[in-house]
């Protein structure tokens, strides 16, 4: 079996306009779709993403670098190819635009390697479960009226079952952000985990400061108040707070991550899929987190997050974010607060035609 051809789309998904703030310009996500054909008539589906910027250059450079790269090679051989497509292209950058791209590539290969085997990923994975426990992040932007905020947060609680709400901080006053989380643990309870996410605009003494005001309303993890690269930082707020810190979402493959999780300066590590180049290396995250006694709670694309979190052994939570849901053929089963693996063939990443037709940017 041989690769023939790759097509690719760029997409604009709409996001609400409630999480434009200071870590967000623009009211949709970028996606690249990536169909990879073989000579045996098996294509494989795949996409990745990027914040609202970019995803034009991860489009050229998987039709162009990466498919003068994969052309005529096996398929099947995913880590062969990844490797090969890294180290070429390693003068743009072993980060970034280069990673994001890869990661198209190597879920569409995936999804040939279900295929041809004809199992579920779960079952080439060898996964421990098929369910993973559901958060959501998608009540607490800080732009909601707290009415708004707590109304959404109660639905997605007693409603959908989710097991935890997490809201953004660091941006308003700091009196303002221990009310929203005091409102928010009246409204739901002892029993419904809170999270709160800084998006890296915190330094660490303000960092202490804000995790000393809320770690009394049972704060399960305090994400990202500084950018992930100051390890010493994450070690020094660990120090002063009664709050488990978490971060990853930025960083680009286990050696960003090598430290952070070496010197266990946080608990849980979020690497995102779609960041680290593909499934294959966000594995080799997660056992080295386990190694260190970490646990792994990726950011966001829950039909995928679901799936790798289900193959490891120190998985936490699934971010309930269902902004891609409806557009793709065949959506993840959501069922009393938990995310389920595909039990079907392939890793279900075909977009559904009609659903994208507003989406193209071409």
């Amino acid at each position: 079996m041989k690769i023939t051809g790759i097509k690719t789309e760029h997409l604009r998904i709409p996001v609400e306009t409630a999480l434009i703030n200071i870590v967000k310009s623009r009211a949709y996500m970028e996606v690249v779709t990536v169909r990879i054909d073989t000579d045996e008539g098996i294509s494989g589906y795949g996409y990745t993403y990027t914040d609202g910027y970019g995803g034009r250059s991860i489009k050229r450079i998987l039709d162009t670098d990466i498919f003068e790269l994969v052309k005529g090679m096996n398929p099947l051989e995913i880590k062969k190819i990844v490797k090969k497509v890294l180290w070429e292209i390693r003068g743009a950058g072993f980060s970034g635009v280069t990673v994001i791209a890869t990661t198209g590539l190597e879920l569409a290969l995936w999804d040939i390697k279900s295929k041809v085997y004809g199992r579920p990923l779960g079952d080439l994975l060898d996964a421990y479960t098929d369910k993973i426990p559901m958060y959501a992040s998608i009540a607490g932007w800080t732009t909601l009226p707290v009415e708004e905020m707590i109304e959404r947060a109660d639905e997605l609680v007693k409603e959908k079952k989710l097991f935890g709400i997490k809201i953004q901080v660091g941006r308003l006053p700091i009196e303002k952000d221990e009310y929203r989380i005091k409102k928010l643990r009246e409204t739901l309870g002892s029993e419904t985990k809170l999270f709160i996410d800084a998006n890296t605009v915190l330094d660490v003494p303000s960092a202490i400061k804000l995790g000393k005001r809320l770690q009394d309303y049972d704060i399960f993890w305090f994400e990202e108040p500084i950018p992930p690269n100051d390890v010493d930082g994450f070690l020094q707020i660990g120090e002063h707070i009664d709050i488990p810190l978490a971060t990853g979402e930025q960083l680009f493959g286990i050696h960003e991550c090598e430290e952070l999780i070496r010197r266990r300066a946080v608990s849980f590590m979020q690497a995102d899929l779609m960041h680290v180049g593909g499934i294959t290396e966000w594995l080799r995250i997660a056992s080295y987190a386990e190694c260190h006694g970490l646990k792994m709670s990726p950011h966001f694309i829950m039909e995928m997050s679901t799936e790798i979190l289900c193959a490891i052994r120190n998985s936490q939570f699934v971010e309930y974010i269902p902004w891609f849901q409806k557009y793709f053929k065949e959506p993840i089963k959501l069922e009393d607060g938990y995310a389920f693996a595909r039990k079907k063939i392939g890793l279900g990443l075909e977009f559904d035609e009609a659903a994208i037709k507003t989406c193209r940017t071409e």
